[in-house]
């Protein structure tokens, strides 16, 4: 039993040593965490510290920039240059040469339109400009910043909001005039006009009562209205009838204008070839001629307009006739498919580049109103050949160019019910005549 004690001392002894090392390196590896932990949150503060650091010295030099420097505003007017306008600040032809390369790649100046604005950034102290800023669309400002002997372009899109919103109208003269008064702009009547080309002749077809609800997206920034998105939705009464037009996008990418029931609302042709004219002579079997001084059939309309004024193709088509045609003087021909052909007579000049064989995309310019050939003033002559055989043009009915796939139906259904919940709810007295 004594052998028993003595052989067990030595081992206890070695088992305490173990324990003591393992605490000991334990101890070790927790402190080492620790100052490692330490060192890892000095460095993120660190970290931290420079990154507010530098925020606060850009925001102060952007607010020193902006304290030492005068914006002046200005408009390009009609007959002034974007060189005259810069010289007037001091910047040399040079320098106006490199701004011009540097806007180049964004906006085409020769584009400028009246009223377009531009600041001039001004150094208070040196009176140089340093900058200028084009404003290109409500949505788009162009920078051009110097350094140095360096102009550097910066294109950028300001915050705004979009905020949807209905007007609504009756016509008591014109279409244009009473969309004005309600505040709808130029541009969007326009747009109007063209989406329902091929069904209504605003010049011809619009009555008083008629009456309209137009949806769209207006733009604003600073509490001010800067200007609008496209026409989402239409609703307008002429002569009691009732005409529909949804803005969509389908499954195929393509944007357009549909009618309630999913069918595109451009149609194979167009409702006339000119934009702004009067009917001066209908399609008759017997008109007295006022030249011949005889009675003869007229197979085409008569459409009077100032010399000079746009014809367009009503549809896509091939140039298959183009120079002089007898009375008709200078003279096309457009073969559209194999049932209809449009001709377009008494004009004064054909587009540039025109030639038999030439294929053109409907609403395309063709030529312009003249008084060539057997004519009294200028006006164009546009008839209708259908199956060979002539027709009134007045009364072609034009099928839809294309309808939406059962895939699209679904989406554009959900998007008829809210333009129509939003119609509901701003009725006026022309548009019950559902």
């Amino acid at each position: 039993m004594n052998r028993k004690i003595k052989n067990s001392a030595p081992t206890f002894k070695w088992n305490r040593i173990f324990l003591l090392s393992v605490t000991i390196s334990f101890i070790v590896v927790i402190l080492l965490i620790h100052f490692r932990s330490s060192d890892d949150i000095a460095a993120r503060d660190k970290l931290i510290s420079h990154s507010l650091v530098s925020y606060d010295d850009y925001f102060e030099s952007r607010q020193d920039w902006f304290l030492n420097h005068k914006r002046i505003r200005e408009h390009f007017i009609k007959g002034k240059t974007f060189y005259e306008l810069l010289a007037e600040y001091g910047i040399s032809a040079q320098n106006i040469m490199l701004l011009n390369k540097a806007i180049k790649p964004f906006f085409d100046l020769s584009k400028t339109k009246v009223d377009q604005a531009i600041d001039i950034w001004l150094n208070k102290k040196s009176k140089r400009v340093e900058k200028i800023s084009l404003h290109i669309s409500p949505d788009k400002i162009l920078h051009i910043i110097r350094n140095g002997h360096d102009f550097f372009p910066s294109l950028v899109s300001p915050s705004k909001i979009t905020i949807q919103t209905i007007t609504n109208g009756e016509v008591y003269n014109s279409f244009y005039q009473s969309a004005i008064d309600r505040g709808i702009p130029p541009e969007v009547i326009m747009e109007i006009a063209d989406i329902f080309a091929w069904d209504i002749d605003f010049l011809v077809d619009i009555r008083p009562e008629d009456a309209f609800q137009v949806i769209l997206n207006k733009y604003y920034r600073k509490g001010k209205c800067i200007g609008h998105g496209k026409v989402l939705a239409v609703r307008f009464v002429n002569q009691k009838r009732i005409h529909e037009s949804f803005y969509f996008n389908d499954s195929k990418d393509r944007s357009g204008y549909y009618d309630k029931r999913g069918k595109s609302l451009r149609k194979a042709f167009l409702k006339s070839p000119l934009r702004y004219r009067r009917i001066s002579s209908y399609f008759s079997l017997r008109r007295f001629h006022p030249i011949l001084k005889i009675y003869r059939p007229h197979y085409g309309v008569d459409y009077a307009a100032p010399s000079g004024t746009p014809v367009e193709s009503i549809g896509d088509g091939r140039v298959i006739f183009i120079g002089w045609k007898g009375g008709y003087g200078r003279y096309i021909r457009i073969r559209h498919n194999h049932i209809y052909e449009t001709g377009y007579g008494h004009l004064s000049r054909f587009a540039k580049g025109l030639k038999k064989g030439s294929r053109v995309r409907q609403g395309d310019v063709i030529g312009y109103v003249g008084s060539s050939g057997l004519s009294t003033g200028p006006h164009l002559d546009f008839s209708v050949t259908k199956r060979g055989r002539l027709v009134n043009p007045l009364r072609i009915k034009s099928p839809p160019a294309f309808i939406l796939s059962k895939e699209g139906r679904e989406r554009f259904n959900e998007l008829v019910l809210q333009m129509e919940e939003i119609w509901q709810k701003y009725q006026i007295s022309g548009l019950y005549y559902l």
